[in-house]
C-alpha cells in the first residue's frame, strides 16, 4: 500500500463513488517546489517553528490566506538557487484551494519569497491524521473492523469545472493491512469542507 506523498498511483475504489469511477476524480502527483528538499539536521524543530512564524506574518502571505481556513503543511530547505539551504514553509488556503510557498532568512527574520499556485502541494502527515479521523468518527469503516490507524493516502483532483468540490482539498485513504497485496477499505475524504465522502470495503479475493 502507498505511504502519502509516494508516486504510486492507487486503483479507483471498488463500487465506489461513481464519479471516480468515470475519472473526473484523479490522482494527482503532488507539488514540490524544484531544489526543494524535506527539511534535514540543518534545520531544528525551533527553526521550522519560527520560519513559519515569519512566513504568516508576512504581509504578501497574509493578504493570500486572509479570510480563509489555513495550515502549514511543513517547512522543507531550499536546495538550490540563491536561497539554498534557506527554509521554504507551504501553507496551504482550503478556502480558496491554493498553495503558498515562502522562502525565510532566519537569520535576518524576514521573508525573501513568496509564490502561490494552484497545484496541490503533498499531503502533510497533520493532513492524514484529520483525514483518518474524520473517517473514524463517520463509523461506517470502524463497525466493519476497519483499522483507521493503518490508512495511507494521497491528494486527488476534482477535474470537473462544474462540480462543488472542483478545488476542494480531496484525499484518498487505502487501509491495511500491509502484509497484503491489495488494502482492505478505502474512503475518499474532503478536506475543505470536512466531511466523508464515500467508503467502502476491498474484496480480499487477488489479495
Amino acid at each position: 500500500m502507498p505511504a502519502a506523498g509516494t508516486d504510486a498511483v492507487p486503483a479507483a475504489p471498488p463500487g465506489g463513488d461513481a464519479r471516480y469511477r468515470r475519472g473526473l476524480l484523479t490522482p494527482v502527483a503532488p507539488a514540490r517546489r524544484f531544489g526543494a528538499e524535506e527539511a534535514g539536521p540543518g534545520l531544528t524543530a525551533a527553526d521550522r517553528g519560527r520560519a513559519a512564524e515569519l512566513a504568516l506574518a508576512d504581509p504578501e502571505v497574509r493578504r493570500s490566506i486572509e479570510g480563509g481556513r489555513y495550515r502549514v503543511l511543513g517547512v522543507h530547505t531550499t536546495a538550490a538557487g540563491r536561497h539554498r539551504g534557506d527554509p521554504l514553509v507551504v501553507v496551504y488556503n482550503y478556502t480558496d484551494g491554493a498553495a503558498v510557498e515562502a522562502t525565510v532568512d532566519l537569520a535576518a527574520g524576514r521573508v525573501l519569497e513568496v509564490a502561490t499556485g494552484r497545484r496541490p502541494p503533498a499531503l502533510a502527515e497533520a493532513e492524514q491524521r484529520l483525514a483518518r479521523d474524520l473517517v473514524r468518527d463517520s463509523r461506517l469503516l470502524a463497525a466493519a473492523g476497519v483499522d483507521i490507524d493503518a490508512g495511507a493516502g494521497r491528494v486527488l483532483a476534482e477535474v470537473d469545472l462544474h462540480s462543488p468540490r472542483y478545488r476542494h482539498r480531496l484525499v484518498d485513504l487505502r487501509f491495511g493491512p500491509a502484509d497484503r497485496r491489495l488494502p482492505s477499505a478505502f474512503a475518499i475524504v474532503d478536506l475543505s469542507d470536512e466531511s466523508v465522502l464515500t467508503t467502502g470495503l476491498i474484496s480480499s479475493r487477488g489479495g
